[in-house]
């Protein structure tokens, strides 16, 4: 085994985590471009989709664990609420890990391609409305929360309606168990959009949810993997790499939190995702021989 080749994972790997923690989305979303696409292109030792979508949920669990370290020193999670949405989110997340054997490799990469396409139709559409277009109405029988950050910082806010934010927990956490993304792009809207969470909140509750919920799609995938075709199977020589550029990109991402508007973020990530589920969808329709 090279424990050389995979190198460039380290430096890759603080962009991707930097980027996922100051977002509160799937740094999967990111990674499983450059596995699929980038190592082909680059001739370095490719790997399935399956493996691919394991490894890439590995590398985020590591990134947002480091990173919910560092918001929990910001005392700015809401744990109630976190709590809630794992306990929906974690078994659905181990379900949908389960699926991706039955399904197709080139289904999977198309899919994650069209995945792609709507979350960025999601995130700009929520760029669009803004989330600053006015306090929510509040329904009747709602939960009033404030939670106080390490530097004294009090955010209030109400709760209500979460039937549908578990909903969403379930829905994300399939589609982050099948195609590794789709829990942070499912619960951050929800809570800074519909909710009106505080986006310092929205987003490290966000980033606790998404930790919580890909600890049961990366055991069921590791574990499937290795039972296949033994612990060789899983890519250490490009986690050795991996993990710690995950680590120190998840502190750099929760320091950076809140230095750009909602906004703009989401702006960003919403051009960012088109373009790569775009990629996807014409380069495993058109060109996938050529990348495996």
């Amino acid at each position: 085994m090279d424990w050389t080749v995979y190198w460039f994972m380290f430096p890759v790997c603080i962009t991707v985590a930097s980027l996922a923690m100051f977002s509160g989305i799937s740094g999967a979303a990111m990674l499983i471009p450059v596995f699929l696409i980038g190592f082909p292109l680059f001739d370095v030792p490719t790997l399935t989709t399956v493996a691919a979508i394991g490894t890439a949920l590995f590398l985020e669990t590591s990134g947002f664990s480091s990173g919910v370290y560092g918001y929990m020193r910001r005392q700015l999670v809401d744990w109630k609420m976190a709590r809630g949405l794992i306990m929906w989110s974690l078994p659905a997340a181990a379900f949908g890990a389960l699926l991706t054997r039955s399904v197709p490799e080139d289904a999977l990469r198309i899919g994650y391609g069209v995945a792609m396409v709507l979350l960025a139709y999601l995130l700009l559409q929520h760029a669009r409305e803004g989330h600053a277009a006015g306090p929510a109405k509040v329904p009747h029988g709602s939960e009033r929360r404030e939670v106080t950050s390490a530097q004294g910082r009090t955010y209030r806010y109400s709760v209500w309606g979460m039937n549908t934010s578990r909903a969403h927990a379930v829905g994300g956490g399939t589609a982050a168990g099948m195609i590794s993304t789709g829990i942070g792009e499912t619960v951050m809207p929800n809570l800074a959009g519909r909710l009106r969470v505080p986006l310092p909140v929205a987003a490290a509750t966000s980033t606790v949810v998404v930790a919580g919920t890909v600890v049961g799609a990366t055991a069921t995938h590791l574990f499937q993997l290795a039972a296949e075709d033994g612990f060789n199977a899983i890519p250490w020589n490009l986690i050795v790499w991996a993990v710690p550029g995950a680590i120190i990109g998840a502190q750099i991402g929760a320091r950076l939190q809140g230095r750009l508007s909602e906004r703009l973020t989401g702006l960003i990530f919403g051009a960012l995702f088109l373009v790569i589920g775009l990629v996807f969808v014409v380069a495993f329709t058109f060109f996938s021989d050529e990348l495996g």
